[in-house]
């Protein structure tokens, strides 16, 4: 009867392997457009989605971001579940930049956690005085609709869709590693133990 105890105790460990093994993965998916005028501020917001299978607090890194940019959020860290979607919501102050286009980057920080970083872009406009920017949205033939602006021209090369598919090589889910190789063992050793 000992030697089927110590068979009992291999899939014990490999189940609290598995457990042990469980994934922390956060994707930002998405920010929202940031238009602004030089020394302005505006708001945005941020969503980042649970891709693994724990819960954990993550927070944003803000990277690669041009001088004359500012960024703060309300709060930078927030506990993030698997599978829902959390949002942050953000601040960018401008100094006085020229009009254009320019670029930052969204990261996540969590234990345990790969990037999960994206690429975001801020359009700064010219001050008109007196004048309002009137928004006039587009449908494209490839199928999403754009804002553009009247007397602005869009630039599609630096658009980027929310809805962009994964980049290649990326698992969509990543249950624990090590879980179901646990139970297979369990069961073959219960079923040993019967005979």
């Amino acid at each position: 009867m000992k030697p089927h105890f110590s068979l009992l105790f291999i899939p014990l460990l490999l189940l609290l392997a598995g457990l042990a093994g469980a994934s922390y993965w956060f994707q930002v998916i998405d920010v929202t457009p940031i238009e602004m005028t030089p020394n302005s501020e505006a708001k945005f917001t941020v969503s980042v989605k649970g891709m693994g299978s724990e819960r954990a607090y993550v927070q944003l890194v803000f990277k690669n971001m041009s001088e004359g940019l500012d960024f703060s959020c309300d709060k930078i860290i927030k506990n993030v579940f698997p599978a829902g979607v959390t949002k942050y919501n953000c601040t960018v102050k401008a100094a006085d930049l020229a009009p254009g286009n320019y670029s930052f980057v969204v990261d996540v920080a969590a234990t345990g956690s790969p990037s999960g970083k994206k690429t975001a872009f801020i359009n700064v406009v010219e001050a008109n005085r007196g004048a309002t920017i009137e928004p006039e949205m587009v449908t494209m033939p490839s199928g999403p609709v754009l804002q553009t602006y009247k007397g602005l021209e869009a630039d599609e090369g630096n658009l980027t869709p929310a809805d962009a598919p994964a980049e290649e090589g990326q698992a969509q889910e990543t249950p624990a590693p090590g879980a179901m190789a646990a139970v297979l063992a369990l069961l073959l050793v219960l079923r040993r133990m019967k005979k």
